[in-house]
């Protein structure tokens, strides 16, 4: 399967996996908000998967390499409008991921015109208060030089787990603790003031709500709220999947297909 990689009008690197018409993924929070992809192969592995299930080229661009502390949302769905108008030429099927779902709602918001389709997965239409706090609190902690384990953790995993999943964050944290995180806390700011709720009815592109049922990032009511929200919007929730399991659910890969062929 061909991987290659490149940069995008504004500075946004992307690494692009298969064959076939595009289909545009933001991915979620990463302390690498930003960086210059450094291994195509190793990043794009990641979603070989999507790419041979739909049948696309799959492009998962990342954000500017630049983002200024006090970027909104807003500004952030310009950036990418912009650079994916510049590359495309006309609209785009366009996948966001959690963090990267709440830039696509943004994005197809406020420039209906660049997108065609739209699957926001793991994602809605704002935090709610809960989560508001937590990424807030995870914010925090990161700009003091921590990891924030015990915060992301309890996002991700349940409580049997939640122990593992923080020494593994951690770990990797470790590991990359080098990496200025100034990019990510911009994004972080940027998605605790997020909220578009009152504003879906601006969505022009079919759309899908895709998730776990026992996600600990947004609430089952959120998702819902969302999907009505949006003129014609399909829901899809997994029972016993969570933020992350939901996009590992064997099931996934086929609904976004099936979706996208539509």
């Amino acid at each position: 399967m061909t991987i290659s990689s490149g940069e995008l009008a504004g500075g946004l690197g992307f690494v692009a996996i298969g064959e076939g018409a595009p289909l545009v993924l933001f991915p979620g929070l990463t302390r690498a908000e930003g960086m210059a992809v450094d291994s195509p192969e190793r990043e794009g592995g990641r979603y070989r998967g999507l790419a041979r299930v739909t049948g696309r080229t799959v492009f998962v661009v990342r954000r500017p390499r630049e983002i200024a502390a006090g970027t909104s949302m807003a500004q952030l769905a310009a950036m990418h409008a912009a650079a994916l108008a510049s590359r495309f030429g006309e609209p785009v099927d366009l996948m966001g991921v959690s963090t990267g779902g709440a830039i696509a709602l943004q994005l197809a918001v406020d420039h209906p015109g660049v997108v065609r389709k739209l699957v926001v997965a793991g994602a809605a239409s704002w935090l709610g208060e809960v989560g508001r706090r937590r990424l807030r609190r995870y914010g925090e902690l990161v700009s003091q030089g921590k990891s924030g384990a015990s915060v992301l953790a309890s996002v991700l995993a349940g409580p049997l787990l939640r122990w593992p999943a923080a020494a593994l964050i951690w770990l990797s944290w470790r590991r990359e603790r080098h990496i200025d995180p100034s990019n990510m806390l911009a994004v972080i700011d940027a998605e605790c003031g997020f909220d578009v709720t009152h504003r879906l009815d601006a969505i022009r592109a079919a759309t899908l709500v895709i998730a776990g049922e026992r996600d600990r990032a947004f609430s089952r009511e959120l998702f819902e709220a969302t999907a009505a929200g949006i003129r014609g919007a399909q829901l899809v929730l997994y029972p016993r999947r969570g933020h992350i399991g939901a996009m590992f659910d064997p099931r996934f890969g086929r609904d976004v297909a099936a979706f996208l062929r539509d």
